[in-house]
């Protein structure tokens, strides 16, 4: 009997937390480019964008587009499909491009391109990972097209929500020096409490991961102990 091959859950694990990532950089620096799309010129500094404020506007749709779906992405990412990897490397190309025109003009126009040379770097580093994925000998252990499971879930999706939730509570105090205080501050408490949010499922996640199989055996022990 062959035995039944299951997705490789260290490279699922991976893909799941480097794509979360690429999905809060992509959807916050969407957002966070409105202040400079829609009125560049109400900043210090930022007076050299104001002939490129529609090419910005673009940008921040396609950006906050692909943030959003990336959403479901990473749950098909657990879920497996056969459109699962073709799906992830549609928001990661579109990622790229908008984070590395954007880091392009800045760099050009202000001589500063953070925070958006950030999420270009992080968005291209996923890409590389998932494009190495489609290498023969690891896209046969990847099983992109296959469900994960039990506790290879809870992993993947734990530790993708915690590292997605402590990135956007603390993105307040990270992107202080390159946004004005009056945006900061109207975004700060919706993104504590997002932040806090998905921290908690994340932490819920792998608590359950760790208990459960425990109790399991606990149980299991019991059991054999009390039928010898």
């Amino acid at each position: 009997m062959t035995e039944k091959q299951h997705p490789s859950k260290l490279g699922r694990i991976l893909a799941l937390i480097s794509m979360g990532l690429t999905v809060f950089f992509t959807l916050v620096g969407g957002i966070g480019t409105t202040c400079v799309a829609l009125g560049a010129e109400n900043y210090d500094g930022m007076e050299g964008l104001i002939p490129f404020k529609p090419l910005y506007q673009i940008l921040v749709v396609l950006s906050i587009t692909a943030g959003i779906w990336g959403i479901p992405v990473m749950v098909s990412l657990v879920r497996g499909g056969d459109k699962a990897y073709r799906n992830a490397l549609i928001v990661l190309i579109a990622g790229a491009v908008t984070s590395g025109i954007q880091t392009a003009v800045s760099q050009a126009v202000r001589g500063s391109s953070a925070p958006a040379n950030v999420r270009f770097a992080v968005t291209l580093f996923t890409l590389l990972v998932f494009l190495i994925f489609h290498i023969p000998s690891i896209w046969r252990k990847m099983m992109f097209d296959h469900s994960l499971k039990g506790e290879p879930t809870q992993t993947a999706g734990g530790a993708a929500f915690a590292i997605c939730g402590i990135m956007t509570s603390t993105a307040p105090s990270w992107v202080a020096q390159t946004h004005v205080e009056p945006w900061i501050s109207s975004i700060r408490t919706p993104l504590m409490i997002v932040g806090l949010a998905l921290l908690l499922a994340g932490v819920a996640l792998l608590t359950t991961e760790i208990w459960l199989p425990w109790t399991r055996k606990m149980t299991l022990t019991k059991h054999t102990i009390a039928v010898q």
